[in-house]
């Protein structure tokens, strides 16, 4: 490798310069390597001196470099780069890759000759021109992108760019455009006076538009002549001053502004028929203005409200505030809105509640310190909202307290374990006087009652109608001994006839009571408590009944059979067996009774009857009887399809739900959809059911009969047992209550079932006897002319399977 060297004012120069120097020879190896090289390649000179300058090359140059320096040695050919300069890329010790502008010259030193490159960093630059170019295309998006036009012209007038809202808003495409006269846009007043306004402008730097704007005329390509404003902006750059124009069609505009003139001339008689009150005040509140809705409203004179200050009209307790915020708007300097709700008087003291929005007129010339006012007479609504807050709180039939409003009285007690008792109280049996008398009777019994009720209660006491026909009483105790003197006193008192209707109406009541704190110190608990004391009262026909522990547990009991009975209805968990029903003459079966029954995996085996009343008091009744009746249809399709033929399939039915209308429409559409006779299906209903006599009860026994379902009264001489109810009702069969058939040897029951035999006699209905348990029973049932019977004599409710070998076996 030759050496290099530098005189002392060269090695100064490339000391000091900024660019990277670097000096091959003739085989490509660097000779020189300056410090602004080391700190742009990243190489110290040691480490470069010596080794071949394609170290510093990315690839393709780092694999060319070496052939098209020997091309050039040999050859001496023009050179791509010496005494010109290029663009490259060059290569760091880190491997990065950065542009930089590459200069070099050949030098001849003592008969060698040595290559010299300058190497100038263009990273920032390019960054520079990348950044320049992005703000460039952002600023061609905004102004293509602009609603408004956007034009540019240089300093003689000649258009430079022409945006898309400049072609639509004039009808010129941009290449017609520029490089034309800016005034071919003007009309032909303003298009010759244009140059010499530019001309002023150069000379005189006085602008009459430019950073202020103004409505002028504007042309289109096609002639026409449209309004618009012109804001004019000014830049200066090397290619000398430019003006930027930013055009705003005001066509559109000029339209609005002149129907609003036309529109002002009716003013006057809008402004006076409109509902809303108008007013202006001046600047000591006297009335300037008022309109027809305002004055009439008052049922006032319209001339004698003008010059009467405001607060003349506002309510007492309500005028200092207003008048506070009416000073408020005038010191604000501004124009400024508030709004009110304002008592205001009429005639005879009369009351108007009207929304009020006030607005200050500063700096209106024709104004000067007056405020205006737009109000809406919104009394009725405040009347509305009062009463719905009253209702939040209160009961609208007795003026009682509601279950909320009861909770939010409780609420604010100081000490929330304070001796005390919660009563909740049931008319008993109160839906029947509905029935019997009317609603418009019984609500006059809940009023007379509420009436009573708040008479008895001591000072500190609160009554509430949670709803329906029952009552809760919170009662604070000084001693505990106090309770039931008042409880009795209160039953007295709520049970004392009533005269409605003409008559004398004597209701029961039953009361459960809860204490705080010995039961609950939380109210909601009481309540419940309470409700679960009177449900107990009401079960053992007692007036009253305090709140223990037991109740506690046949409540949790209930509620856990009520959450099971769910699951097992969802998840189809329950199961039917089949009792058969036999004739007591031939012994041959004549039909069969579909029973339900539970075994739940927490609660054991659960009793129908227990599980059947929590159905009925949690309106499940009608799920269930449809899971019963869709099951045995099922089964019976089944069967239809083996080819069996069984008796007919008796579904009890629960009392609520019979008088569903719907109950009809879903037996018949399922009987359809399974393909199976109506009669293959029969009904069993209570005689609490049967002595409802609703409309609905009585169509869906006279349809089911006429469809061909056959209808029992079941558990016949547990209620009502009366001649004249089963002469008036479409029945087919009654069944005679077990305990009647399974003490048939006491003579009072004898004779019971004789009776009942002999009505069902006189009506021509058959009869059923349940709970047939022995040989004496059936002999005894036939003898006294009863023809069916089902019980433990004959089988027990057996498994569908069963039923199903037995049915094979027939065949």
């Amino acid at each position: 490798m030759d050496t290099f060297e530098l005189s002392q004012l060269q090695d100064a120069i490339v000391q000091s310069a900024v660019d990277a120097i670097i000096v091959i020879d003739q085989q490509g190896l660097i000779c020189f390597f300056s410090p602004s090289a080391e700190k742009l390649f990243g190489y110290s000179s040691a480490e470069c001196v010596g080794q071949n300058v394609r170290l510093l090359m990315p690839e393709p140059f780092h694999g060319e470099h070496d052939s098209y320096l020997k091309n050039y040695i040999k050859d001496k050919k023009p050179a791509k780069i010496i005494g010109i300069g290029r663009d490259v890329q060059g290569k760091r010790k880190d491997g990065s890759i950065f542009p930089m502008h590459l200069s070099v010259g050949e030098s001849k030193t003592n008969g060698k000759s040595y290559f010299v490159g300058i190497c100038h960093d263009l990273t920032a630059y390019q960054a520079s021109v990348k950044a320049h170019l992005k703000v460039l295309s952002v600023q061609d998006a905004l102004l293509e992108a602009a609603v408004d036009g956007i034009i540019s012209i240089d300093e003689f007038g000649i258009v430079q760019s022409f945006n898309r809202g400049a072609e639509q808003l004039f009808g010129y495409k941009k290449q017609e455009v520029i490089g034309q006269n800016v005034s071919m846009l003007m009309t032909q007043q303003h298009a010759g006076q244009h140059d010499s306004f530019i001309d002023n402008y150069k000379v005189s730097g006085k602008a009459k538009i430019i950073g202020i704007g103004r409505d002028v005329q504007a042309q289109r390509k096609d002639g026409t002549v449209f309004p618009m404003h012109l804001s004019v902006g000014e830049s200066v750059t090397e290619q000398g001053r430019v003006f930027v124009g930013v055009c705003h069609d005001l066509s559109e505009f000029k339209a609005v502004l002149q129907r609003l003139i036309t529109a002002e001339q009716r003013y006057r008689d809008i402004v006076q028929n409109q509902k809303e009150f108008i007013c202006r005040l001046s600047k000591n509140s006297r009335l300037t203005f008022v309109n027809n809705a305002f004055s009439r409203q008052l049922n006032q004179q319209l001339f004698q409200m003008l010059g009467i200050s405001i607060f003349e009209f506002i309510h007492a307790d309500e005028r200092h505030h207003v008048e506070a915020l009416l000073a408020q708007l005038r010191q604000g300097g501004q124009q400024q809105t508030v709004s009110l709700s304002v008592r205001m008087l009429g005639a005879e003291s009369t009351v108007h509640w009207v929304d009020w929005t006030f607005s200050s007129l500063a700096g209106q010339s024709d104004s000067g310190d007056e405020i205006q006012g737009v109000g809406i007479d919104i009394t009725e609504q405040v009347k509305a909202k009062n009463h719905a807050k009253f209702l939040t709180s209160f009961d609208a039939l007795t003026g009682l307290l509601n279950k909320e409003g009861l909770m939010e009285q409780f609420s604010r007690r100081s000490d929330p374990n304070k001796l005390c008792a919660v009563l909740f109280i049931d008319c008993h049996r109160f839906r029947l006087i509905n029935e019997k008398y009317g609603y418009e009777c019984g609500d006059l019994m809940l009023i007379e009652a509420a009436h009573r009720l708040k008479n008895l209660l001591p000072d500190g006491a609160l009554a509430c109608r949670p709803g329906a026909d029952d009552f809760i009483v919170w009662l604070p105790l000084t001693e505990r001994s106090d309770l039931l003197p008042f409880v009795y006193q209160l039953i007295e008192q709520c049970t004392e006839p009533y005269w409605l209707a003409q008559e004398k109406i004597a209701p029961s009541i039953c009361v459960g009571i809860s204490i705080c704190p010995d039961d609950s110190s939380q109210f909601p608990a009481l309540i419940q408590q309470a409700e679960s004391a009177m449900f107990d009262a009401k079960q053992q026909g007692l007036p009253l009944r305090m709140y223990h522990e037991d109740i506690h547990s046949a409540l949790t009991r209930r509620l856990e059979i009520e959450q099971g009975l769910r699951r097992a209805l969802e998840h189809n968990l329950l199961n039917v067996v089949m009792q058969p029903k036999y004739s007591l003459h031939s012994g041959e079966t004549s039909g069969y009774e579909a029973l339900v029954r539970w075994h739940d995996a927490n609660l054991g085996t659960v009793a129908p009857d227990v599980f059947v009343a929590v159905a009925e008091a949690v309106n499940l009744g009608k799920q269930l009887d449809r899971w019963v009746i869709d099951t045995v249809l099922q089964q019976l399709s089944l069967w239809q399809q083996a080819g069996l033929q069984p008796q007919p399939v008796a579904v009890n039915i629960t009392s609520k739900h019979f008088s569903d209308p719907q109950l009809y429409h879903h037996i018949m559409a399922k009987l359809q959809q399974l393909q199976l006779v109506p009669s293959s299906l029969q009904l069993e209903i209570t005689e609490g059911v049967a002595m409802d006599k609703s409309p609905t009860t009585l169509e869906n026994l006279n349809a089911f009969r006429s469809a061909g379902i056959k209808i029992a009264i079941d558990d016949f001489g547990t209620g009502y047992s009366s001649l004249s109810y089963l002469t008036s009702l479409p029945i087919d069969f009654i069944k005679i209550d077990k305990t009647f058939v399974q003490a048939l040897e006491s003579d009072q029951n004898l004779s019971l079932v004789k009776a009942m035999l002999a009505m069902a006699k006189a009506i021509k209905v058959p009869v059923i006897a349940e709970g047939v348990e022995t040989e004496t029973q059936q002999q005894l049932l036939a003898s006294l002319g009863c023809e069916f019977g089902q019980g433990y004599h004959y089988a027990k409710p057996t498994a569908v399977a069963e039923i199903e070998q037995q049915l094979s076996a027939g065949c």
